[in-house]
């Protein structure tokens, strides 16, 4: 009888051990967001949450205390304030989109820069759109896809200056 309590508890050790295991594989692959402390930032959180198919989310704008072009929301920590690279300062000056296959840990996927505007037309960001792998995929899908996301974050945001309001 005795044999048999000390193998059932080690037993109910291992299946511990395995779960508590599991859980941490689990959360390591649950992606995390900045919590929202400004509106564009609440803007990147909710698109996320209503595409599925996105894997990736920035806005980019020019900093008005910096006065150059940084991400001021984005779907990671890491990726707030950076400086705008080639590929966003191109849709900044040119007000059009910019679609690039890339690949990361051997997958592609799109990464496409698309300019927002305000309620007078005129360019005030950027959003950067990463969608998640699919063969099928074409650029101009991929664009068009983009451009959507953009005018759904145009309709909710007037100005560049509506981005920066703190939130609660």
């Amino acid at each position: 009888m005795h044999a048999i309590s000390i193998r059932s508890s080690k037993i109910m050790l291992l299946v511990f051990l395995c779960a508590a295991a599991s859980s941490v594989q689990s959360s390591a692959q649950t992606i995390k967001v900045p919590a929202a402390k400004i509106y564009a930032q609440k803007l990147v959180n909710e698109t996320l949450a209503g595409h599925p198919e996105i894997m990736g989310l920035e806005i980019s704008t020019i900093d008005p205390k910096k006065d150059e072009c940084t991400t001021i929301a984005s779907d990671e920590e890491l990726g707030l304030g950076e400086k705008c690279d080639q590929d966003e300062q191109q849709v900044m000056k040119t007000d059009k989109p910019f679609a690039d296959k890339t690949t990361e840990h051997g997958q592609q996927f799109f990464d496409v820069n698309v300019p927002i505007h305000d309620a007078n037309g005129k360019i005030f960001g950027i959003v950067g759109v990463d969608f998640k792998p699919d063969p099928k995929q074409t650029a101009a899908q991929a664009t068009k896809g983009a451009q959507q996301i953009a005018k759904e974050i145009e309709a909710k945001v007037s100005s560049k200056e509506k981005l920066y309001e703190p939130v609660n």
